[in-house]
């Protein structure tokens, strides 16, 4: 059997990795130059070759191939990269994502995303004070935070009421608020792009927010999210929504293809996070091995981690809650019926095995106490 994977990210990488080692015919496309990295180590190799070369594999699988997949052709089951066509028995839709834009930045001198190694390249390459990054999430934290190691000064402005909007409440973000503060960071919340200012060569000045307020800046980092990649799927013809809509065998509507990663919707959630992804991979291949398995959802858990302070959150942070706060210790667990949905861990990851242990389950009030007697 040929299997066909378009995209190299984790999902992509692991499950041709799987399929390969049980011998399995694999060929796996990657739009990229480079052979496989981790994207989410882009922003410690940030403004340093070395580092960033090094996150690239010594070596590439002999079944990479570095040329992007141009079209699909279901009917006659072929793939192709410009004019060359390649067959498949099953097809593995890896396509990952892509960086969420403001057309106002669309062609800017000193304007950029962060979300491949060729962003990266190129940041290192223009980066220059003073620098903003545009988004308070996860990625963008992470970039302000080792761009700010590299002696660079960096403001963050966020849009929601606090940073990490989708991970934290109002009361962790403003303990990591702090935290990270304390570190150099200068960090504006409830604060909307609205326009930007150039400098008579044309290069970035300023931004400008919605509170007509001027930010000085020569670099912008926009870190505004992800939209699945869904492209070459619709000119396919399968069923896309917010991403390629998959079953519980992580098959779309076509039977001779899977979508995994941060591409597929599956039960009308695309988390975009490297747990799915994962999951999602190894499912797959036990599929297409001969052993048919029904994907199971992961622990949705993200951590974020600030010089001294580890930060973790799992599942849904909304709702009834419960929870204490010690100095920059602070727990909330989140329990709906007796089943806790979600849980925030801040400045002690001490209960976060019973917090991944008892995800979607129910949970005694006891329990919860004893969590909190801290």
């Amino acid at each position: 059997m040929r299997v066909i994977i378009i995209g190299n990210g984790v999902a992509g990488a692991t499950v041709a990795s799987r399929l390969a080692a049980k011998g399995m015919d694999v060929l796996l496309f990657s739009e990229e130059p480079v052979g496989f990295y981790s994207r989410i180590m882009l922003p410690q190799a940030l403004c340093d070759k070395e580092a960033l070369t090094s996150l690239v594999a010594k070596s590439d699988p002999p079944y990479l191939a570095k040329r992007p997949v141009t079209s699909i052709d279901r009917e006659a089951k072929l793939v192709y990269s410009g004019t060359a066509s390649y067959p498949y028995d099953k097809l593995i839709i890896a396509t990952g994502s892509r960086s969420r834009t403001l057309d106002i930045f669309s062609v800017t001198d000193g304007a950029c995303a962060l979300r491949t190694f060729d962003d990266a390249e190129r940041i290192g390459e223009i980066i220059e004070n003073p620098v903003l990054v545009l988004g308070g999430g996860l990625l963008g934290l992470e970039t302000a935070l080792w761009v700010r190691r590299k002696g660079y000064d960096v403001t963050v402005v966020e849009a929601s009421d606090h940073i990490l909007a989708r991970q934290l409440d109002s009361e962790g973000a403003a303990i990591l608020k702090a935290h990270l503060e304390e570190q150099g960071l200068v960090i504006r919340e409830r604060m909307r792009a609205q326009a930007k200012k150039l400098d008579p060569r044309g290069r970035l000045r300023a931004l400008v927010t919605e509170e007509d307020e001027e930010l000085a800046c020569r670099t912008l980092l926009l870190s505004l999210g992800v939209l699945p990649e869904t492209a070459l799927a619709k000119a396919a013809g399968l069923e896309v929504d917010r991403g390629i809509v998959v079953d519980d065998h992580l098959y779309t509507s076509d039977p001779d293809i899977m979508a995994i990663g941060d591409c597929a919707q599956w039960h009308g959630k695309v988390p975009g996070i490297m747990p799915v992804a994962l999951a999602m991979a190894e499912n797959v291949a036990k599929t297409l091995a001969g052993e048919p398995a029904v994907y199971q959802e992961p622990v949705l858990f993200t951590r974020f981690k600030g010089d001294g302070l580890d930060v973790v959150s799992v599942g849904t942070v909304a709702g009834p809650v419960v929870y204490r706060r010690r100095g920059t210790r602070y727990e909330a667990y989140f329990i709906e019926d007796s089943i806790l949905k979600g849980a925030i861990l801040i400045g002690s990851t001490e209960h976060l095995s019973f917090v991944r242990s008892h995800y979607l389950k129910t949970v005694e009030d006891s329990e919860v106490a004893s969590l909190l007697a801290f």
